[in-house]
């Protein structure tokens, strides 16, 4: 790979292998590391002598290139199996998971990633990073890095033929586009969304579904849930399921009063029609009653607030969003290192998860947070699994299984969405 993409163009005392084993170094530290601290690590760990200007002039398209590859080249190697059982999911081939997250850069940078700016937080340079999982093993399926203007309904769009017949995707209103979802389902593949309330629905004979009459009728017969199939779209219509859900009155109450407050800080009127709108939980889905009853389509919606709680943990363990001032080659470089540091150890973590499935601990489910802390804190470890033999790999992996099946659990919470009685729901 790295004479592929031109890192290595003729014998040099930076190897690609001793080059990544500084970028790991660099990924490890909680602080940002200076070209002074890299070149030190090299004198120390590889008795290699380089100045400080040597070392970042090998920061170049070529190694962001040759980095990159390794990254896909790592997702596309993931072992594959079913975190909980066979039976989890089983009638879907991935149920893919995907959101994304912005954060501000060095504004050096701008002229490659325009900034977004909005909330009050303007800013000239920022980097948008989509992720998409697979929700049936945790193995990561799309990792990309954008410029913070690109908004996550033209990545829907131009990612909606990445989606294989019998996949399930499930993204939230960002990435609402009936187009998008029509070619989903022209691939034979589903989704699985919240509907946008500004979409128009029709029912039977082409007539526009009432929702100020439909909320009359199921508050006045006391339906909480009802299903109907209709068709979205104006143009181009796709025929759906349309799971109705209503809301109880608290749920309602403390809905509107966010809406206010928002409504009120952007110097806007509410409107009625939102108003309405937050009655119910509007869910659209092309799957097959059988395959994913109305029943059980909330709580496998929120399984996508899995990937936020990712996001959090890349910030706050890996610190993805606080590197320094530094020219584009080398900033790209250290954060797709980090990057692929962060799917090293989510791999290992699902693999340790799989095994204590298979040994019938179904109720022990991993927590990442507590698990990637860890794993961060044994980072000479990974590294002494990636660079060494068979043998030395088994032992250090052996011995990183017996620390995170001890005391690295996911906890129950009062007042809290459980996410182990969801698992349960779709393992049972």
């Amino acid at each position: 790979m790295a004479i592929e993409t031109g890192f290595c163009k003729r014998e040099s005392k930076l190897k690609p292998e001793v080059f990544f084993d500084l970028m790991f170094y660099a990924a490890s530290l909680s602080e940002n590391s200076s070209l002074e601290r890299l070149v030190v690590y090299l004198q120390k760990q590889h008795g290699i002598e380089m100045r400080k200007q040597s070392l970042d002039e090998r920061f170049t398209e070529s190694t962001v290139n040759f980095i990159k590859m390794v990254l896909s080249r790592l997702i596309h190697a993931q072992i594959s199996e079913a975190l909980y059982c066979k039976e989890y999911l089983s009638a879907f081939n991935h149920v893919r998971i995907k959101d994304s997250t912005k954060f501000n850069i060095p504004e050096n940078l701008a002229p490659y990633f325009k900034g977004s700016g909005g909330s009050g937080d303007v800013s000239l340079a920022g980097i948008t990073i989509q992720y998409e999982y697979d929700l049936k093993t945790s193995d990561s399926l799309d990792l990309n890095v954008t410029e913070a203007v690109r908004n996550d309904q033209s990545d829907a769009k131009a990612t909606s033929k990445n989606i294989c017949k019998n996949d399930l995707s499930i993204r939230d209103l960002g990435y609402f586009s009936t187009k998008a979802l029509k070619e989903i389902a022209d691939q034979e593949a589903f989704f699985l969304s919240r509907l946008l309330t500004r979409t128009t629905v029709y029912e039977a004979k082409g007539v526009e579904l009432d929702f100020k009459k439909l909320y009359v009728w199921m508050s006045k017969n006391r339906i909480e849930r009802l299903e109907k199939a209709v068709l979205i779209g104006q143009k181009e219509q796709l025929p759906v399921r349309l799971v109705i859900g209503l809301v109880p009155p608290e749920v309602y109450e403390e809905r509107l009063r966010r809406k206010e407050e928002e409504c009120k800080k952007n110097g806007r009127q509410l409107k009625e029609m939102t108003k309405l709108f937050m009655h119910f939980n509007l869910f659209i889905t092309n799957a097959k009653a059988e395959d994913l009853p109305a029943e059980k389509i909330l709580t496998l919606y929120r399984f996508r607030w899995q990937v936020e709680l990712m996001f959090k943990n890349w910030k706050s363990i890996f610190s993805i969003h606080k590197l320094q001032k530094m020219k584009y080659e080398r900033y790209v470089s250290m954060l797709y290192i980090r990057l692929i540091l962060i799917i090293v150890n989510l791999q290992i973590v699902n693999r340790v998860q799989v095994s204590l499935s298979k040994q019938g601990e179904r109720k022990s489910i991993l927590s990442y947070d507590k698990a990637l802390k860890t794993l961060k804190n044994c980072f000479y470890e990974i590294l002494n699994i990636l660079r060494g033999g068979k043998q030395k790999a088994i032992k250090l992996l052996g011995d990183i299984y017996q620390l995170l099946s001890k005391n690295h659990w996911r906890e129950k919470r009062k007042k809290r969405e459980n996410y182990l009685e969801n698992i349960y729901l779709f393992t049972c």
